[in-house]
């Protein structure tokens, strides 16, 4: 085979790196122009401006807007994936795990930035039903999947009473939202500090073991 026809792989790698960062440079461009502007107003221009890149190099990496802002939501729920529950024996317990998770998700779903990709998403699901269903799939569903499988395994070690795992992660989740999540999407409410975030999700998961759990916990 002609070598010249090969691709070094020091150059391939090189070349692969600098697409890489230019996707990245993209949607970090467009997300500050979408959580500014809205969908509906952003531009393609807008964005290419926003991202240091031409109009030209956003179409070599995405066929339109809406591939992009998929793009972003797609990203954005790996960012609200909760953490890693047990998958085996483990030495935490049940109030340590939730606890943890319930840390995390406050903190990812009231941050600034998701709350209002969030009031986009909504926005535009009339006209691009397809973003939100990709929205609910990779974020709000993979989280119950995920809290589902580790509160079943749970359950078949005699640790807690629950009926339906499903419904049980669906409950810790909308008990975590509460009536919070709702004032911040309305622009109602401040900033939770971490103290306050962590005095909540407390609260949170011991009126959860109490409610559904049937754990009696140590005082």
């Amino acid at each position: 085979m002609d070598s010249r026809s090969e691709t070094h792989p020091i150059i391939a790698d090189a070349q692969a790196s600098n697409g890489s960062t230019k996707r990245q440079d993209i949607i970090a461009g467009a997300t500050d122009v979408f959580l500014r502007l809205g969908y509906g107003a952003a531009s393609m221009e807008g964005i290419a401006q926003a991202a240091g890149v031409s109009k030209q190099t956003i179409y070599a990496h995405f066929d339109g807007k809406d591939a992009l802002f998929e793009a972003i939501i797609h990203e954005k729920c790996d960012e609200l994936r909760i953490p890693a529950v047990p998958s085996g024996d483990t030495d935490e317990s049940l109030e340590t795990v939730l606890f943890r998770i319930a840390q995390a998700f406050l903190k990812s779903v009231l941050s600034r930035k998701n709350v209002r990709l969030f009031r986009i998403i909504v926005s535009e699901c009339g006209r691009f039903p397809e973003l939100a269903d990709a929205f609910y799939r990779s974020g709000p569903r993979s989280a119950v999947a995920q809290l589902a499988r580790y509160l079943e395994t749970a359950r078949d070690a005699g640790e807690i009473a629950i009926g339906d795992p499903v419904q049980a992660a669906e409950l810790f989740f909308a008990m975590l939202r509460g009536d919070i999540y709702m004032r911040r999407l309305m622009g109602i409410d401040t900033d939770m500090d971490e103290a306050e975030a962590a005095n909540y999700a407390r609260f949170v998961v011991d009126s959860y073991m109490r409610a559904v759990a049937g754990a009696t916990l140590a005082v």
